[in-house]
């Protein structure tokens, strides 16, 4: 009788336990590889997402630096192109363009060579710029991408449209003085780009403090580079005559018209 307890007491699992613990471990193997299946996917779906949102922030960002430190934009007003055209201040960088080109944008400044500004694991689908101006205040560029992710994957397919608006000062009014923030070395226009007319209320001094009651003093001597070209006066009876002198330092008066007295 004691052997045959012993023996009973060795038996193994019956077959309905096994079966059960089989459907137990199956059930559970489907729970596990179905959560990773999830998780993969979210996964993809996750990293298709942030490399289309890290390119078209890269591309905002440098579109956006560079519309604040141009000169000019150097485009028709209310016109919508594939190619920003910024004029900058540096004779290397300028013209500087962003511009589309087989689902890639690019940026070129000056003579140097295209910069891609995405890569091959996007495409650029749409990118398009238009001025907008806003005389006395600011310029407005608009900017309109869409960017997909370059994949074939239908679950790792993703597409994002982003719109955004840079402004930057093409004019400006000044309620205080305009000081330079170092003496004797900025310049007012330059050869090419020189400025057109200035206006001025009272006295202008080059090289020293102008005086009440003039118009210019200078220090200095007043350069005119062209012969036929010299000082005008008005006369009391208001018309206008020139000086200027001849090969034997003979001054020369020649009348001027009222209109060529004016700006």
């Amino acid at each position: 009788m004691r052997n045959r307890a012993c023996l009973s007491d060795r038996q193994g699992f019956s077959l309905i336990e096994m079966l059960i613990y089989i459907s137990i471990f199956v059930a559970i193997s489907a729970f596990l590889v179905s959560i990773l299946i999830i998780f993969t996917q979210v996964h993809v779906r996750q990293t298709s997402i942030n490399e289309v949102n890290d390119q078209i922030s890269f591309v905002n960002n440098t579109v956006e630096r560079l519309v604040r430190e141009s000169s000019i934009i150097d485009m028709t007003s209310n016109v919508t192109t594939s190619t920003l055209t910024l004029r900058m201040a540096s004779s290397t960088l300028d013209p500087t363009t962003i511009y589309l080109s087989d689902n890639m944008v690019y940026l070129q400044e000056g003579s140097y060579d295209p910069i891609p500004l995405t890569d091959s694991q996007i495409q650029v689908n749409d990118f398009s710029v238009t001025k907008y101006e806003n005389p006395g205040g600011h310029a407005i560029v608009q900017v309109h991408i869409t960017v997909s992710y370059n994949t074939e994957s239908q679950r790792a397919k993703y597409k994002r449209t982003t719109r955004t608006a840079i402004s930057r000062v093409t004019a400006a009014t000044f309620d205080s003085s305009l000081l330079p923030n170092t003496g004797s070395t900025y310049d007012v226009g330059e050869s090419g780009t020189a400025w057109r007319y200035g206006y001025f209320s009272s006295g202008v001094g080059v090289g020293a403090a102008p005086v009440a009651g003039t118009s210019i003093k200078t220090t200095d001597d007043i350069y005119i580079s062209t012969s036929t070209a010299g000082i005008i006066f008005t006369k009391p009876d208001g018309t206008c005559i020139r000086l200027t002198f001849d090969n034997s330092d003979n001054v020369t008066t020649t009348p001027v018209s009222v209109g060529d007295c004016l700006p």
